[in-house]
């Protein structure tokens, strides 16, 4: 755990809970991709002094306390500029921002947790004009609603939560997705992208990352296929959340309720735009039930 580990010529990547980049861009200067939580933002920092480095940029994938809570840190040990995509950064800055869309009002403490809300972090939108040399990066939205994947010098891409492992699916086939249908589109790009290595964020690395991004997506066509089954007949968003929590597994609380609760909510209204689930009303209560064949 946080073993500083070669990946290419500029490139290392430190394996931890959440896999972090270096990329060695100039003499002395090394970026990173992602922060981690605190204290492996710390073990990071740890060996970027160790051989001698400047940490000059963070680059984050996107905005979830997992990749992003040792950011603020990192920026004020070192002065670092931070990055992260689109709407993403503005989710960083403002963190509350996430438990307030994850809830859909405002979250209450027990919401705001270290596990949900990470310290707000000072952070500009990514553009390829803040990348240093040889350094590249392709957005793969939909697991979050702004995400980048990045490529070094070497070939090696760093995947972000584009994919999950294998191995997370079978314990949970259900897994956090903001919008399905981008998702999915991001799997299929994923797969066509070339490179020497591929370093998930939650995986181990791999030189062949189509075969990781298959498993995902059949999951997530798999999740929405139950959902449809769910809806034979009329259910509300609650019902299906404690269905789904029921049959993946998954013990209700209220972090999980959240992230389960989005992500049901997300295939429901993917379902909705392809014509798989109806809404209907029962007196004053929402409900969905599949379309008829």
């Amino acid at each position: 755990m946080f073993e500083l580990k070669y990946a290419g010529e500029s490139t290392w990547y430190m394996s931890a809970p959440t896999n972090v980049g270096f990329y060695l861009h100039a003499p002395g200067e090394v970026c990173m991709i992602d922060s981690g939580d605190r204290a492996c933002a710390e073990k990071a920092l740890e060996h970027i002094r160790g051989n001698g480095w400047r940490l000059t940029e963070l680059f984050l994938t996107h905005s979830h306390t997992d990749h992003t809570s040792g950011a603020a840190w990192l920026k004020e040990q070192t002065g670092c500029r931070v990055f992260a995509p689109g709407v993403s950064a503005a989710a960083v800055k403002h963190s509350f921002l996430i438990a307030t869309t994850l809830y859909g009002g405002r979250p209450s403490p027990e919401m705001c947790s270290k596990f949900l809300l990470p310290p707000p972090c000072e952070c500009t939108e990514l553009t390829p004009q803040e990348l240093p040399t040889g350094l590249e990066y392709r957005r793969l939205d939909g697991h979050d609603m702004a995400q980048a994947v990045f490529r070094t010098r070497d070939g090696v891409w760093f995947t972000a939560d584009t994919v999950i492992s294998a191995d997370a699916l079978d314990k949970h086939r259900i897994s956090f997705v903001y919008d399905i249908e981008k998702h999915l589109h991001s799997l299929e790009e994923l797969s066509r992208l070339e490179g020497t290595l591929f370093i998930p964020s939650h995986d181990e690395p791999c030189d062949d990352i189509r075969p990781l991004a298959r498993v995902n997506a059949a999951a997530v066509n798999e999740v929405a296929q139950d959902i449809v089954l769910m809806c034979s007949q009329p259910r509300t968003i609650d019902d299906l959340i404690g269905m789904s929590l029921e049959k993946y597994g998954i013990r209700l609380y209220l972090m999980q309720y959240l992230l389960v609760g989005q992500t049901v909510r997300s295939h429901v209204s993917r379902l909705l735009e392809n014509g798989r689930l109806n809404a209907v009303y029962s007196g004053t209560k929402l409900m969905f039930t599949a379309a008829s064949e």
